[in-house]
């Protein structure tokens, strides 16, 4: 006797939702916005025409700016890391799910 599991098609496991992270955008934006303002913070502390108080703010603006740009150009590399690997895993899903003519050709070993 047939074993019935073995004609009747295998339903698709749904994977559980992967939080991908920050999107390019936006780490693009805090990576600019950033940069911007370690840039301003610090050309205002060495040109020196503020007062004590003032410069020490803004030293302090620039070093935390300073992080959040390396945040920021983080995020934006894993960003795109995970864009280019959910473009992969979208078309390997295409490509398995192709039958006859079209589907892929086992390599020869």
């Amino acid at each position: 006797m047939t074993d019935p599991s073995a004609t009747v098609e295998q339903p698709q496991e749904a994977l559980p939702h992967v939080d991908r992270g920050m999107s390019i955008g936006i780490a693009a934006t805090i990576s600019i916005v950033s940069l911007v303002l370690v840039s301003v913070s610090t050309y205002a502390v060495v040109k020196g025409t503020l007062s004590a108080g003032m410069t020490r703010v803004l030293a302090l603006v620039s070093l935390l700016s300073l992080v959040a740009t390396a945040y920021g150009l983080i995020e934006l590399a894993l960003a795109v890391i995970a864009t280019t690997t959910e473009r992969r895993r979208r078309a390997r899903e295409i490509t398995e799910r192709r039958k006859g003519d079209r589907a892929r050709k086992p390599t020869p070993h």
